[in-house]
């Protein structure tokens, strides 16, 4: 206890809770194909706009009207630190997983941050997170699943991932549904999405928490263990917005948002809001920029400053996974 004021035992590099309060301690989805930028250790990987098909389309497109959905996707694991990314299977951050898909005019994303908490455990908890985006994706490309209820997508998806081969571990997701000028988003923990409009945000998820560092999650614990922090899909943050053409939708992991403040990713936004920059170029420089903050000891992170909040001293950036999906509505 430094000052009335804890100091996080585990240094700079928070690992997140996976039982509850009250209990005892015991002790990558596939998007598209991951593609290199030359920088050492960052990945990123774009898809072809979706383009509307025929049917589905009640009125003839305009100016303000969604007639396709730009993609990109950038991440870095957070143990590349003394040398480049060892990742091999495509759509997975270290811990964290994402998938890019699409059914016709429908527009699917997601993210999944496995609980780094169950590695004192044995467990990988890139295996869960990585089933539950894999899930996720099947269901959309078989077209099974409902537009406006994203939450019950993450849900099938969960059940799913409950069957053999069963993974253990716990996974934060967050994920967002493009259809018919509407933008449908489930999103249950600390990852999370923001849309910014002509340069300003109009609209941001809130975080959800049991208390600090121990977000809202998908569980399935080992046969036979209690005592685990284990929530509902249906629990999820459900919203509903119009979305039309130039809006910019950046849904990220909490490595991102612990790492980066809202000005400081408007800021890198600016070349997409001014037409300077391709969505694949700024999505490499929001993650490029986490990154390095991520390790800046003297960068007063948003995760440092909801430290503080909580009686913890945590100064500096938080080493993470870093996984981003930046969409342009175009």
């Amino acid at each position: 206890m430094v000052a009335g004021v804890r100091l996080l035992a585990y240094g700079r590099l928070a690992v997140r809770a996976v039982f509850s309060a009250s209990a005892l301690d015991l002790g990558a989805a596939v998007g598209p194909e991951s593609i290199s930028t030359g920088r050492r250790g960052l990945s990123s990987s774009s898809s072809k706009p979706a383009k509307p098909s025929a049917e589905g389309s009640s009125s003839p497109a305009s100016s303000a009207h969604v007639e396709n959905v730009i993609a990109s996707c950038a991440g870095f694991p957070k143990d590349m630190l003394n040398g480049p990314s060892t990742v091999l299977d495509k759509g997975v951050y270290g811990d964290d997983a994402w998938f890019i898909s699409r059914f016709k005019n429908t527009f699917v994303v997601g993210v999944a941050d496995g609980v780094g908490g169950w590695r004192k455990y044995g467990i990988d908890p890139s295996a869960f997170s990585r089933r539950l985006m894999k899930e996720c994706e099947k269901r959309v490309q078989g077209g099974e699943f409902d537009p406006k209820r994203p939450d019950s997508l993450l849900d099938f998806a969960f059940r799913a991932s409950a069957e053999a081969p069963r993974p253990v571990g716990s996974s934060t997701a967050c994920v967002l549904v493009v259809h018919q000028e509407k933008l449908y988003s489930a999103n249950l923990g600390d990852s999370g999405f923001m849309v910014v409009r002509n340069g300003k945000v109009i609209s941001k998820s809130r975080e959800q928490v049991h208390y600090f560092n121990a977000p809202f999650q998908l569980t399935l614990p080992p046969e036979g263990y209690q005592g685990f922090i284990g929530d509902r899909a249906d629990m999820a943050d459900k919203e509903e917005m119009d979305v039309k053409k130039g809006d910019i939708i950046l849904l990220a992991t909490d490595g991102v948002w612990d790492n980066l403040s809202e000005n400081q990713v408007l800021d890198q936004l600016k070349a997409l809001n001014e037409g300077k920059g391709n969505v694949q170029e700024v999505c490499n420089a929001l993650a490029l920029t986490a990154r390095r903050l991520a390790f800046d000891s003297k960068h007063n992170s948003p995760f440092a400053m909801k430290a503080r909040e909580h009686g913890f001293l945590a100064p500096g950036g938080k080493p993470d996974d870093i996984t981003l999906v930046l969409l342009l509505i175009a």
